[in-house]
């Protein structure tokens, strides 16, 4: 993929899959301000790990953070921070209709 065709994550939070991901990350890789930069002629996303409680209390959470491009098997993009909390915010929603929907 040329440098021209990649996607803009610009504004968006992102959740990044990443091939062979160890444990800890198998789960997806969360960032915002999300940009494309090159490292030893390799092409990396760039970005912040958020906080999403309100006590900022998970260990990496607003640390600077990279994923190399050419292993991203799979990405999510949510418009912004508020529409990640309403999609994930399972325990609003009764267990039968998370169950059959």
């Amino acid at each position: 993929m040329s440098e021209n065709a990649l996607p803009d994550f610009s504004g968006k939070l992102v959740l990044f899959y990443t091939s062979g991901a160890p444990r800890g990350i198998q789960d997806g890789i969360l960032m915002e301000f999300v940009s494309f930069a090159k490292y030893g002629g390799r092409l990396f996303l760039t970005g912040r790990i958020p906080s999403m409680d309100e006590k900022g209390m998970d260990w990496v959470s607003n640390l600077q953070s990279g994923i190399a491009w050419d292993s991203v098997i799979h990405y999510v993009i949510f418009q912004s921070r508020e529409d990640y909390l309403s999609r994930t915010e399972t325990d609003k929603i009764p267990f039968l209709q998370r169950l059959f929907g």
